[in-house]
């Protein structure tokens, strides 16, 4: 018999038919959602619709916040790599704002220069591409005089304001000058420059700073007076007896003062520098590579510079400097012309410019006169041996030195000669006694009159019978790999005097008449 079940409680299947093999599920409810269901819905579903969206915009907004100031970072990274190297290596710099940079174009806030002007940095602010109010920091870099084309141009920083500033310039409080607003000045008396900068993505700020080398940074700063090199240095910088001055006076001088110029000594040891009894050396102050200010050893009745100043690098003004071009064609000789004149007879020797490929032979029993007449350089390939009594009249142009003996003179020879370079490029050179050269320098090699070139040369200068005149020179001496040796009594007037070393004789009159 089967169960009785009421109408009311049989399940409504008008509207679903089962399929064969499917078992209906007792927990199942065919109902729908309730009104105050679907009112619930619609008011909560936007809301968390808008919390994700809100999530999403703050991670893309993150991301470009982050991005910008990953890029930020990066910039200062690579200003720092440039900055930090060009403003040590300096050795003048500039401030001034201007719309003709030193190098290339563009608004310039700092300009750089080192290895006597062959290298020069301008940092400009330059329009970023298409936009108008943002800017991005460049780095320009000219090379071997070249200043409108640029060997190089670097973006160091982007999007910075076109108000950027320039680099804040402190300097010592003896320095020649800190007007780097105004014009070039020289790195020696600048003990740090600061460059401040704003980063318009991220507002991200940060400054640096850096100090030159030249910075004279035990002494604070370095003398007034002075070329921008010292006109009087001494350039080795391992020789613990690198300058021996005998009795006698030395005397640096710098444009129209007395006494005012600089003494550089390279060396690191100290007592390098020994004034004997009764010598004076009248100088401004010594830069010297001893951490110690103590280069000068003298006597107690010697007269040097008290001030000392300490420099940790010192810059061979002339480095940069090209040797003068050996001739080429064929050897030259020199013709003679005999004439008498009260009793006295004289022989002339006319010599041409070129290559001696032989040393040319003068008489030395008589008068003789060597006129050098040739336009172009002369090259002595086996040297030259001037006689003595001879007069020497050299032509405008450069002589060329060369062979065991390039450059020997015996006694009382007088030598002159205008726009004159005298290169050493091998061997020692013996001037005699009681000679006296008159010479002006040849234009193209920044005023340098006699350059040995010779690593650890020589150029001796022997005695005088008096204190008289043995070098008048209109320029300078550059030795930068050996030695000045001078005898007793000898007198030297220069314009600048840079040699490895220097040992000068009793009763010298060394004069330096530096622009």
């Amino acid at each position: 018999m089967k169960p009785f079940r009421s109408a009311k409680s049989r399940p409504n299947h008008r509207h679903f038919k089962r399929l064969p093999g499917e078992f209906a599920d007792p927990n199942r409810s065919e109902h729908g959602f309730t009104l105050i269901e679907l009112l619930i819905v619609v008011a909560i579903l936007p809301m968390v619709v808008g919390a994700i969206s809100m999530g999403i915009l703050s991670v893309f907004t993150l991301h470009t916040s982050t991005s910008n100031r990953i890029t930020d970072s990066a910039n200062s990274q690579i200003l720092s790599a440039y900055y930090i190297k060009d403003v040590q290596s300096a050795e003048q710099l500039t401030t001034q704002p201007t719309s003709s940079p030193e190098c290339g174009t563009g608004n310039q806030i700092l300009g750089l220069e080192w290895n006597s002007s062959q290298t020069v940095v301008s940092y400009i602010v330059s329009p970023i591409s298409g936009a108008t109010t943002t800017y991005n920091l460049v780095r320009q870099e000219c090379t071997f005089g070249n200043l409108s084309t640029p060997s190089t141009t670097t973006t160091l920083v982007t999007n910075i304001s076109a108000n950027q500033a320039a680099p804040t310039v402190t300097c010592s409080t003896t320095a020649i000058s800190c007007a780097s607003s105004t014009g070039w000045i020289s790195a020696a008396g600048v003990s740090s420059v600061t460059i401040t900068v704003l980063e318009l993505s991220s507002n991200y700020s940060y400054s640096l700073s850096a100090t030159p080398r030249l910075w004279t940074s035990l002494s604070g700063g370095v003398p007034t007076g002075g070329a921008p090199y010292a006109p009087f240095m001494v350039l080795d910088p391992t020789s613990c007896n690198a300058f021996q001055a005998g009795q006698g006076t030395i005397t640096i001088n710098s444009g129209s003062g007395t006494g005012n110029g600089i003494l550089g000594v390279e060396s690191t040891c100290p007592n390098t520098v020994t004034v004997s009894n009764g010598g004076t050396i009248t100088a401004s102050s010594v830069i010297t590579g001893d951490t110690q200010l103590n280069s000068i050893a003298a006597n107690s009745k010697a007269t040097y510079p008290s001030t000392e100043y300490y420099n940790n690098h010192f810059s061979n003004p002339f480095s940069n400097l090209t040797a003068p071009s050996d001739p080429s064609g064929s050897d030259q000789s020199c013709t003679s012309a005999t004439t008498t004149s009260g009793g006295t007879t004289t022989i002339t020797y006319s010599c041409p410019s070129g290559i001696y490929g032989t040393q040319p032979s003068f008489s030395t029993s008589s008068n003789v006169v060597i006129d050098f007449t040739g336009t172009g350089n002369y090259w002595f390939q086996q040297g030259l041996s001037i006689p003595n009594n001879a007069t020497v009249n050299f032509s405008s142009g450069a002589f060329i030195f060369d062979g065991t003996s390039p450059l020997t003179t015996g006694n009382n020879v007088t030598a002159n000669g205008s726009n004159v370079l005298l290169y050493i490029g091998s061997g020692p050179v013996n001037l005699g006694n009681n000679n006296s050269f008159t010479l002006s320098s040849l234009s193209g090699y920044d005023g340098v009159v006699i350059w040995d070139s010779v690593q650890g040369g020589t150029v001796t200068i022997g005695n005088n019978t008096n204190v008289s005149s043995n070098l008048s020179l209109t320029g300078g001496i550059y030795i930068p790999y050996g030695t000045l040796i001078t005898g007793s009594n000898v007198a030297v007037t220069t314009t600048f005097l840079e040699t490895g070393t220097a040992s000068f004789g009793n009763n010298i009159n060394l004069t330096i008449n530096s622009p």
